[in-house]
C-alpha cells in the first residue's frame, strides 16, 4: 500500500466561525462552508485553538484584531468599581 499524497499528509485547514449571533452567521456559511469551530469571541481561547493555515472568519472588527484578554478586561472593571 502506497503512502498518501503529500496534500492528504498535510495538516487539515479548519474553518473557524467567531461572533456569529445573528443571520450574517448564514451568509457566512454560504461563502465559507460550514464551520469547523465556532467561537463566541476573540479571546485567548479561540486564538489557542486555531493553527497557522485555518481560516478565522470574524463577524465584526478588523482581521488583525489582538485576542480579548479577559483577564485584563476583569482588573481593569476591578479598578473602576466603587465600593459604597
Amino acid at each position: 500500500m502506497s503512502p498518501p499524497p503529500a496534500a492528504a499528509r498535510a495538516k487539515a485547514r479548519l474553518v473557524h466561525f467567531v461572533g456569529f449571533r445573528d443571520d450574517r452567521y448564514w451568509n457566512a456559511v454560504r461563502v465559507f462552508g460550514p464551520p469547523d469551530m465556532i467561537h463566541e469571541a476573540w479571546d485567548r481561547y479561540a486564538a489557542d485553538d486555531t493553527a497557522p493555515e485555518d481560516l478565522v472568519v470574524l463577524a465584526e472588527g478588523e482581521w488583525d484584531q489582538p485576542p480579548r484578554s479577559f483577564t485584563v478586561e476583569a482588573e481593569m472593571n476591578r479598578r473602576a468599581r466603587t465600593y459604597r
